[in-house]
């Protein structure tokens, strides 16, 4: 959650600089957003599609 809000603050232009040492998610997030929505989207997509084409079985 904070990667994401981390990365809406900074495509809006009001990016909060990391202090100090910080996790690589929220060092680089947009690129972590990124990354986790296509893995949401590779993993749910063909179990959704398949859920489908079964008729909802």
């Amino acid at each position: 959650m904070s990667a994401l809000t981390a990365a809406s603050r900074e495509l809006f232009g009001n990016p909060g600089a990391p202090s100090g040492d910080v996790a690589w998610p929220l060092a680089h997030p947009v690129a972590t957003v990124l990354l986790w929505s296509a893995a949401l989207l590779v993993v749910f997509v063909p179990l959704s599609v398949r859920a489908y084409n079964r008729g909802g079985r």
